[in-house]
């Protein structure tokens, strides 16, 4: 178990841009208080703490890391500052070091990014052609997928993953996979990408990470599980049509 001060992740009660922590804690034995604000209608949880700038960090927005008396905001820099502090970064190469970011980044910007903004286009743009946004999104998706699969090939990640301590990018590369399936469902065969395929069934975190997606089902963004629930539904039969 790493030994670290008093954490605190602090972020909605919802999957979104905090899960793979969970996962990485959980995997990593690592102790935290997962503060989480309810996604209730109109957020007045959220409303009523945004403007504490020491729980909130700079810019107002969660998720927030409180790593004892170091104050940690925005996704990439979590990622980058738990590889460094809980020594990940010191057991990889130069190299690989950069290829954890590049995943990362491309994890964050090119899925789970594409995916809220597809979950939430109908509130953010009614009256718009969700149908036509919802097919961009995929194909985008599926174009995406298979550059994943080709490049984690190449990298060896699976292979390397067995090799080493479940780190940041395999928990966020997990989570996004489980995602992207669960929001796409029979649209997205992960047997037609066999390198994600199997590091989403065989990954050495894949326990501690299914673990605790079982144990408190959520929703992927701030829509809620039944705001999801509908979207989700509108978008397999529009890329059914």
């Amino acid at each position: 178990m790493a030994q670290t001060p008093p954490v605190t992740l602090l972020y909605f009660d919802a999957r979104g841009r905090a899960q793979f922590v969970r996962y990485y804690f959980r995997a990593r034995g690592v102790q935290y208080e997962d503060e989480r604000v309810p996604i209730t209608p109109g957020y007045p949880e959220w409303i009523a703490m945004r403007g504490d700038r020491a729980r909130v960090g700079p810019f107002h927005k969660l998720p927030v890391l409180h790593w004892g008396d170091t104050q940690v905001a925005e996704t990439f820099v979590i990622y980058s500052f738990l590889q460094k502090t809980l020594g990940d970064e010191a057991l990889l190469s130069a190299e690989e070091n950069m290829w954890h970011s590049m995943l990362v980044s491309t994890l964050y910007v090119d899925v789970m990014v594409n995916i809220a903004l597809l979950l939430w286009a109908e509130v953010s743009h009614p009256g718009g052609d969700f149908g036509a946004f919802a097919k961009r999104t995929w194909d985008r998706m599926r174009s995406h997928c298979g550059y994943l699969d080709v490049t984690l090939g190449e990298w060896d990640w699976l292979a390397r993953a067995r090799s080493r301590p479940v780190m940041v990018a395999d928990a966020m590369l997990w989570e996004e996979l489980d995602v992207a399936q669960h929001v796409f469902g029979e649209h997205l065969r992960l047997d037609d990408y066999p390198v994600l395929a199997k590091f989403y069934r065989d990954c050495p975190g894949r326990a501690a990470f299914d673990s605790v997606l079982r144990a408190r089902p959520l929703a992927i963004t701030g829509r809620g599980l039944a705001g999801e629930a509908d979207a989700i539904g509108k978008i397999g039969g529009l890329l059914r049509a």
